[in-house]
């Protein structure tokens, strides 16, 4: 019989390895490239959304393990790009200023935290999916509802960058 364990690690692996099939035989001026900025400044480029997503299971995982995030511990700071606003609410600007020298780096901290959340999702009890994280919102936010919103939001930013990818021309 599946578990809940087990349905939330495949989702994230779902994801993580849609990530890694979008940017087969992609170049990194192609990964740092916005593809429409002057029609869809929404649309961010496939760095960006592989950072953002890195950055954002990294940052929800530790806060729900009260622990350090791996982009501190690690030293993935010195490594990787940096922004001094939230990666959520960045302006086309601002989301053009992350950019990656080589994808390896930013890859190789994906899978490291990938591997954090993976042994997180499997420390848990199904009790504690009902401890409540976050009282700042009505309701009350548990530990199961943010383990699927952020499950959800890498699932989402999964998709868009094989559209990204799409726009830049190159096949799937």
């Amino acid at each position: 019989m599946t578990n809940f364990k087990d349905l939330l690690i495949d989702d994230l692996n779902r994801a993580v390895a849609r990530f890694e099939r979008a940017f087969q035989e992609v170049s990194v001026e192609q990964a740092n490239s916005f593809p429409v900025a002057d029609k869809a400044p929404q649309i961010k480029s496939m760095a960006w959304l592989l950072w953002h997503t890195a950055l954002v299971l990294d940052i929800q995982i530790a806060e729900l393990a009260d622990q350090e995030s791996l982009l501190k511990k690690n030293g993935w700071e010195q490594k990787l790009p940096s922004s001094s606003s939230p990666s959520w609410l960045h302006t086309l600007e601002e989301a053009q200023q992350i950019r990656v020298a080589n994808l390896d780096d930013l890859f190789t901290y994906f899978k490291e935290v990938q591997t954090a959340a993976v042994k997180y999702i499997q420390s848990l009890q199904e009790a504690n999916l009902n401890e409540i994280v976050d009282d700042s919102w009505t309701p009350a936010v548990t530990r199961g509802v943010r383990l699927v919103s952020t499950l959800d939001d890498i699932t989402m930013h999964s998709g868009q960058v094989f559209y990204a990818r799409r726009l830049l021309g190159l096949k799937d």
